[in-house]
């Protein structure tokens, strides 16, 4: 375990390390104080990027929760094939649907908006949303809901009072595997930011390593660095979070 611990912090080390040499905390000082057209680069992907997860988070948890309920606790017709079907789309790389989705934004006119974006990582998102969530709500027993209709509660009181409640576990994985897939996603806010002022954080190395025309290795792992922070904040605050709702989850049956 120890080992294995090493070897995962020897780059992260390194990766510090490097940030600081030459000019120090400058470095840092220097990346946030970055400008284009009178516009802090730095800053403004940080917002970018809060905006364009943010969205997507909240389209895919509303989106994927209520599908996964409606595969997992209603009965229609053709549920095991759509449900396989939805996967399967899980299966395609969203690298090969870029060229089709930018010409489907350039036409809706939405090309280099916040909008494209977000539907974007949000729709290549909701497969894997939905297969956590009706795992979770699989585990919830039906006797609950149908003690609930006797008294008269419909299927969307069910749901918004009964399954979510007892799905935290469920909740909080989504939650952090979402933040992580998309906060990190480089390939979308590559092809459809259309300007550097709808630039995500996830771009922000290729902007100080590529664009300044020369390869400034402190500036660009100070970058690295701060587009980890987030995350790892992101995951510390989570990890409580994850272990009390897996206590709680174990109290569905």
């Amino acid at each position: 375990m120890f080992l294995i611990a090493v070897v995962w912090i020897i780059p992260v080390i390194s990766t510090i390390q490097i940030s600081f040499q030459n000019g120090g905390a400058e470095n840092y000082k220097d990346v946030f104080l970055t400008q284009i057209n009178g516009i802090f680069i730095l800053p403004r992907m940080i917002l970018n990027s809060f905006i364009v997860t943010g969205g997507a988070i909240l389209i895919v948890m509303v989106s994927a929760s209520l599908a996964a309920y409606a595969f997992s606790k209603m009965n229609f017709k053709g549920r095991t094939f759509f449900f396989v079907l939805l996967l399967s789309c899980y299966a395609i790389p969203i690298l090969s649907t870029l060229i089709p989705n930018s010409l489907l934004i350039k036409e809706l006119g939405l090309r280099g908006s916040y909008i494209s974006m977000i539907c974007l990582l949000a729709t290549a998102n909701i497969p894997l949303a939905i297969l956590i969530f009706k795992g979770n709500f699989d585990g919830i027993s039906k006797t609950y809901i149908e003690a609930a209709s006797i008294d008269g509660s419909t299927s969307m009181k069910n749901f918004l009072y009964i399954i979510l409640p007892m799905s935290k576990p469920a909740i909080v994985n989504v939650l952090v595997v979402l933040f992580i897939q998309i906060w990190n996603d480089f390939q979308v806010p590559l092809v459809f930011a259309a300007s550097p002022e709808k630039y995500t954080l996830t771009l922000a190395p290729t902007f100080f390593g590529l664009t300044q025309n020369r390869l400034d290795l402190p500036h660009l792992y100070a970058s690295i660095v701060i587009i980890a922070i987030p995350v790892v904040v992101f995951y510390m605050f989570m990890q409580d979070k994850i272990v009390e709702g897996m206590s709680l989850g174990g109290l569905k049956e």
